[in-house]
C-alpha cells in the first residue's frame, strides 16, 4: 500500500474540523517532511492555533512520522519553480522517492505533481475516504466541509457541488 506523505493544509483543516484522529484508522505508512512539521507544529504553536495540539499528538504517538528527503537534487529542482513552497517540494520529493501519494492541496503544488507524474490527492480525498470507511456519516462529512470552508478552506463553487454530488453518490454505493 503507497504511503501517504501529508502538506500542512490537509492536517491543519482535519484538525481545525476535529478529525485528524481518525487517519490513525487508514492502514497506510504517514509521513511528513521536517519542514512540514515546522511550519504546522512549530509555527503553529507560536500563533496559538489550538489544532496544533492534536497534529502533535498524532505525530507524538507514531501515527505519522516525520521523514526527511533523501535527494536534494530532486528538492532543489522543484523549488526551481518559484510558486512552489518548501514545504510542497518536500513532500512531492518525499512522495516520488516513497512511490507514495502526495496530499496536498495548493493547486501550484498539484500541477507540479501532475508534471513530475507523482500520485496526488488533498483533504476531500481525505474527508470523502473517512465517509467511506464509515468513520464519518454523510451529515458530518457535510459539516465537515462547511466549517473547513468557514474556517478559511477555500474552493470554487464547481468544486464544492462535485464535492457535494461525490457525498452523495458515496451514500448511494
Amino acid at each position: 500500500m503507497k504511503p501517504f506523505i501529508f502538506d500542512a493544509t490537509p492536517l491543519i483543516y482535519l484538525g481545525k474540523i476535529n478529525v485528524i484522529q481518525k487517519i490513525t484508522h487508514f492502514s497506510q505508512e504517514k509521513y511528513i517532511p521536517e519542514s512540514v512539521y515546522e511550519e504546522v507544529v512549530v509555527e503553529g504553536k507560536k500563533c496559538g492555533n489550538p489544532e496544533v495540539f492534536q497534529i502533535e499528538n498524532i505525530i507524538e504517538t507514531g501515527t505519522i512520522k516525520i521523514r526527511t528527503p533523501a535527494d536534494n537534487r530532486y528538492v532543489d529542482h522543484l523549488k526551481g519553480n518559484p510558486r512552489i513552497h518548501k514545504g510542497d517540494a518536500d513532500v512531492l520529493a518525499l512522495a516520488y522517492e516513497l512511490e507514495g501519494i502526495a496530499l496536498l492541496d495548493d493547486e501550484e503544488a498539484r500541477g507540479m505533481a501532475e508534471v513530475e507524474g507523482i500520485e496526488h490527492h488533498g483533504t476531500i480525498y481525505l474527508l470523502l475516504s473517512m465517509m467511506k470507511m464509515g468513520l464519518l456519516t454523510e451529515e458530518e462529512t457535510l459539516d465537515g466541509l462547511n466549517e473547513m470552508i468557514r474556517k478559511g478552506w477555500r474552493c470554487s463553487t464547481e468544486l464544492y457541488a462535485g464535492i457535494l454530488k461525490a457525498i452523495m453518490q458515496c451514500n448511494d454505493s
